[in-house]
């Protein structure tokens, strides 16, 4: 009944993700006229210093109001870590005494500190990696299907997840990481794959095009309820932040992979198909 449904309207559907990507690349323009990159770095990419304090309880608030100057941050799970960003020039014992008056502090911190220059090589290789990497993608996807048309429509929807990925955590305030790094990585492999269990199953030429639609989104909706609720329990379960800000990445880029994909790369694929004589 659902499909159905969205069936009959398919040609407004296709609509909502290309509105959001061009809503995305606003958001991303702006965060490079403003502050030069496409996301706000974090220190790892602009250089300073981070201390992690395994704690049992914290007055989160208490802390922010004595180090306003820092970035206070507190993972999830069951064994909590609350963590520290400053600058590289402040003092590492004002803030570590700070800390163990507003929250019960489990062992010694691990503080770890990135220079400047350090984090601006980090971010330039970055960028490298994740274009190479897109590049490689899209190589591939064009080697696997031959044909131009259906190629350019599985890299647009590979490319709207990224993009509006990017956008989103941008919006809440996740900075740009080595760890967010890896995770869009894994984004740009992730993006692909039920795009290409729906392309692939719409080129055997089986029965109609809306029932290959049906067909790859049975297999597709599954993959992604799958791969989402195992992101959900490592994010509030893994207690680091690294992990969780991976988990976090991957969950957004699933919820709006199934809308790129069975909205707007269904609906152009059943364009170029109807052009070609299938029904």
């Amino acid at each position: 009944m659902l499909y159905e449904k969205f069936e009959k309207h398919w040609k407004i559907w296709l609509w909502i993700p290309i509105i959001l990507l061009i809503l995305s690349v606003g958001v991303i323009a702006n965060n490079i006229f403003t502050t030069g990159s496409f996301m706000e770095r974090d220190i790892e990419l602009t250089g300073g210093k981070s201390i992690t304090f395994g704690i049992s309880s914290a007055d989160v608030d208490a802390i922010k109001s004595e180090l306003p100057y820092a970035s206070v941050h507190v993972t999830s799970g069951v064994g909590k870590n609350l963590i520290i960003e400053a600058s590289v020039d402040r003092n590492e014992d004002e803030i570590i005494a700070a800390v163990s008056r507003h929250a019960s502090v489990i062992g010694s911190p691990t503080v770890r500190t990135v220079g400047p220059s350090i984090g601006n090589i980090f971010f330039q290789q970055t960028q490298i990696a994740l274009i190479l990497a897109f590049v490689l993608m899209a190589v591939t996807v064009f080697i696997l299907f031959r044909s131009v048309i259906p190629s350019l429509i599985v890299i647009l929807a590979a490319t709207a997840d990224i993009v509006i990925t990017i956008a989103v955590l941008s919006i809440l305030g996740v900075t740009l990481s080595l760890a967010v790094i890896a995770a869009l990585l894994m984004v740009i492999g992730y993006s692909v794959d039920t795009n290409m269990v729906l392309t692939s199953e719409l080129l055997k030429g089986r029965g109609s095009v809306s029932s290959g639609i049906k067909r790859a989104m049975k297999t597709g909706l599954t993959m992604t309820s799958t791969i989402f609720v195992a992101l959900v329990a490592m994010y509030f379960l893994s207690g680091s932040l690294i992990i969780e800000q991976i988990a976090l990445v991957l969950i957004i880029a699933t919820l709006f992979d199934a809308p790129t994909t069975w909205m707007t790369n269904a609906g152009v694929l059943r364009y170029w198909l109807k052009k070609r004589g299938r029904e």
